[in-house]
């Protein structure tokens, strides 16, 4: 037709034939792998080769690219009804996350001031300024350690 563009015809039932036949070996041939994944659903008999999807779901565990095609088409292939509950479940998930996250630094802000207002009382009753900084300071660092042992 042309010298600038070239035209393949794959018969995806004689593809699909020759690998139920094992003449095809997807876990070693990439093109075989792309060609079975776009015939493993026959759109005018309304099948899925479930053997196929099988077979290259495994391949996919140990192909990066064709797990990546994997997460695209379920995504793709969602209803709206899963679309509308994975975007729920997200926004819980972050909802839950933010909300930890506000606790954390409202409990920093409170630890924060109440090392202040015993700062201002030591010194209301006239303890030395270095004292107090001092105090402080080792009292945060013993904040610090009680932190770290209740994360482990």
């Amino acid at each position: 037709m042309t010298d600038v563009m070239e035209f393949h015809f794959i018969e995806m039932s004689k593809l699909i034939r020759d690998w139920k036949a094992d003449k095809l070996d997807p876990w070693n041939d990439v093109l075989a792998r792309w060609l079975l994944l776009l015939g493993m659903v026959d759109h005018r008999n309304g099948e899925v080769y479930e053997d196929i999807f099988n077979e290259l779901e495994e391949i996919s565990m140990k192909d990066e690219t064709l797990h990546t095609a994997f997460q695209n088409w379920e995504e793709l292939s969602a209803t709206q009804e899963e679309i509308l509950a994975y975007e729920a479940r997200l926004k819980r998930v972050l909802d839950e996350d933010a909300a930890r996250r506000e606790a954390e630094i409202r409990e920093q802000e409170a630890r924060i001031e109440e090392k202040e207002a015993i700062a201002r009382r030591l010194l209301k009753k006239g303890m030395d300024v270095e004292v107090v900084a001092r105090l402080t300071e080792l009292a945060e660092k013993r904040v610090i350690e009680i932190q770290k042992k209740m994360e482990k």
